[in-house]
């Protein structure tokens, strides 16, 4: 582009013609409009999403900031790294994407991922939740989009389905948990009171993307609750995760892909996405 503009005004200017000043000023400006405005990465030459084991450093690195217990359902040895690149809301395309989960779903989270870049689905961020020392609070209020986590559930003693590896939080500023009714009703992050009217669907709201979820074995919604409702929390069942922990990779990736494929079954048949989820066959 940068050729082909000189080369116009060369030639102008050798030709002397009238108009040369203001054809001058109007290539300057292109040029100069050139070098200021970003151009965002075109999400098709993004390389596909890589799953490998975590590394004994990064076992460590967890452990040494709370995310990691020790007392879990699962062990590094069942834990997998998928990295990947997203759109950010910068409308450029990161390539610093990189999300821990259970080994036996890891690639199905990254054809999640990899399907939200093709359909400029935008995220903040994602990034371990190392990196906030295990606290779901300051993970939150960066908007980060995170999986693994071996916590409770917020405000109870039961285990999370981030302790497994199995749950997913997705932009939590503009998909908030809220707890309680009326003047107690808590919202958090403090940032996703502005995205309360779920009606107006805006740019990184989960309802736009909830069958990548569940046609990947992501079933349960967590704006389907009612109270809590959590619009950023996507998991699976917890018959389903406390059975996947018990097995080998293998054989868990195995009762994962068959309940997925169930569910995906049922919806061609035409049944909605809640009429065909239900708790797996024992």
């Amino acid at each position: 582009m940068y050729l082909f503009f000189s080369g116009m005004l060369l030639n102008l200017f050798r030709r002397r013609f009238t108009v040369f000043p203001l054809l001058f000023a109007f290539g300057f400006i292109f040029l100069a409009l050139l070098q200021c405005v970003p151009v965002a990465a075109n999400a098709a030459e993004a390389s596909p999403a890589e799953v490998s084991p975590i590394s004994n450093a990064f076992c460590k690195d967890m452990k040494n900031h709370k995310t990691l217990t020790g007392h879990g359902p699962v062990g590094c040895e069942r834990l997998a790294s998928v990295k990947f690149s997203y759109l950010g809301f910068d409308g450029r395309v990161h390539g610093d994407g990189e999300m821990i989960v259970l080994d036996a779903v890891a690639a199905r989270v990254a054809r999640i991922f990899d399907r939200l870049l093709q359909l400029r689905f935008p995220l903040a961020k994602v990034l371990p939740v190392n990196r906030y020392d295990g606290d779901d609070d300051a993970s939150m209020a960066d908007n980060n989009t995170s999986s693994f986590n071996d916590r409770v559930v917020s405000g109870r003693t039961s285990l999370s389905m981030h302790a497994y590896g199995l749950a997913i939080d997705l932009n939590p500023v503009q998909n908030p948990f809220l707890e309680g009714i009326g003047a107690s009703r808590r919202v958090s992050p403090d940032g996703g009171k502005t995205y309360l009217d779920r009606k107006d669907i805006r740019p990184g709201m989960a309802e736009q993307v909830i069958d990548v979820f569940a046609d990947n074995g992501f079933l349960i919604w967590g704006g389907d609750w009612h109270n809590p409702i959590d619009y950023q929390h996507f998991q699976v069942d917890r018959d389903l995760a406390e059975q996947m922990a018990r097995l080998s990779s293998s054989a868990a990736r195995e009762v994962f892909e068959k309940r997925a494929e169930e569910y995906r079954r049922c919806r061609q048949s035409g049944k909605s996405r809640t009429a065909c989820h239900s708790p797996p066959r024992t």
